[in-house]
């Protein structure tokens, strides 16, 4: 029985469908495994606020929900009630919250898959644990030695942590049985950093096909637009990026779709997060997709969509680079385009044929190192 440890699955959809999808690869391979629910400690605010038994018991949280129901960090409040029902309905779980003992209960003759969602980027780590948690810091060295890191990403072509940090790092790291990382940066700095080598594995929603995601979709309550439309996924709003929007917008006729809440906006269902299989459908529907995610790119390449991917530099560059450089695509990354240029760019055609057979040979090489370095059972 393996464990994986990820970011914690609460607030966002390409780190929900990256668990989900690494541990419905394993399943192909006949490896058993659970994903590892928890949450960090930023999160407890969030709960306890938003908790149905409480809201019962207590009129003025409801009246603080509703005092607050354009507040920014509003959707927030529901977006936990989103992933659980996805994880409880498709995934296997192992439910921590925020009791960590339980991990260190595990047995020896269990181990870790660490990955994938910049676990390894530093300053992440702090804010939801520590980084040398993402290393299996509470495990045995046992069971260290057991483990592997599966596309682990450091997120950005620097490593961020601390001199006391790495050391602990590059001793935890150094007992794992085999270590693969998301982005071709990673493989230098494990080597650098850490002093281990690594080898290079794709995000392991790129391990799946698209009926796996359609699969998602059937089977739960979704809808699409009547008219094409535009999906836009982006994760950092601006005036600039809402104005590339409506150019787009307006240069192709198309209504446009916004996948990410709204905070401010007039409706209260456009204020809340939709579902994951909601989000996958819009993706497979679209005309076209603006994104400034990384995941929003993935989908787009699983579902042969054409996409423009806005420059994302305080998220991490490096994982865009290694993404896109894979499949050839690095013209669709844009850093602050006019909209005529924007528009040139997501008219221009993708050998999607190549694409494909890019993503099947990173399949190949995917489960070879899976099976190659886990048990089955």
């Amino acid at each position: 029985m393996y464990h994986i440890l990820p970011h914690p699955i609460v607030s966002n959809f390409g780190g929900i469908l990256q668990a989900f999808a690494l541990q419905k690869a394993l399943c192909r391979l006949g490896i058993q495994s659970r994903v590892i629910s928890f949450l960090s400690q930023s999160w407890r605010s969030h709960v306890d606020l938003f908790n149905l038994g409480h809201i019962v018991r207590s009129i003025k949280q409801l009246v603080l929900i509703i005092l607050f129901a354009r507040h920014k960090s509003f959707p927030l409040l529901f977006f936990p009630f989103v992933s659980r029902r996805f994880k409880r309905r498709f995934m296997k779980l192992l439910h921590v919250g925020f009791q960590r003992k339980q991990l260190q209960q595990i047995s020896d003759e269990h181990a870790f898959i660490v990955g994938s969602d910049q676990v390894w980027r530093a300053s992440y780590g702090r804010c939801i644990e520590s980084a040398p948690f993402f290393f299996l810091n509470f495990a045995s060295p046992q069971q260290r030695r057991q483990s592997i890191a599966y596309a682990a990403s450091f997120g950005s072509d620097e490593w961020e942590g601390t001199p006391e940090e790495t050391e602990e790092c590059k001793r935890l790291v150094q007992e794992f049985k085999a270590v693969s990382v998301r982005e071709h940066s990673g493989v230098r700095l494990c080597r650098d950093v850490f002093g281990v080598d690594a080898v290079q594995m794709p995000d392991p929603t790129l391990l799946l096909e698209q009926e796996d995601y359609n699969n998602l979709i059937t089977q739960s309550k979704t809808h699409t637009l009547k008219s094409p439309f535009i999906a836009t996924y982006l994760l950092d709003k601006s005036g600039e990026k809402q104005a590339l929007t409506e150019a787009l917008s307006k240069a192709t006729g198309l209504y446009t779709q916004h996948l990410m809440y709204q905070p401010g906006a007039e409706k209260l269902m456009d204020r809340l997060p939709m579902s994951v299989p909601q989000w996958l459908r819009y993706i497979r529907d679209a005309e076209c997709v603006l994104t400034d995610s990384f995941h929003g790119c993935v989908f787009c390449i699983i579902y042969n969509k054409p996409f423009i991917c806005l420059g994302n530099e305080n998220r991490g560059t490096a994982r865009f680079d290694s993404l896109l450089g894979t499949f050839g695509l690095q013209e669709r990354l844009i850093t602050n385009p006019p909209p005529e240029q924007l528009l040139h760019f997501m008219r221009s055609p993708i050998d999607w044929e190549k694409v494909n057979s890019i993503r099947k040979a990173e399949q190949e090489r995917a489960f070879d190192f899976l099976k190659n370095n886990l048990k089955k059972g």
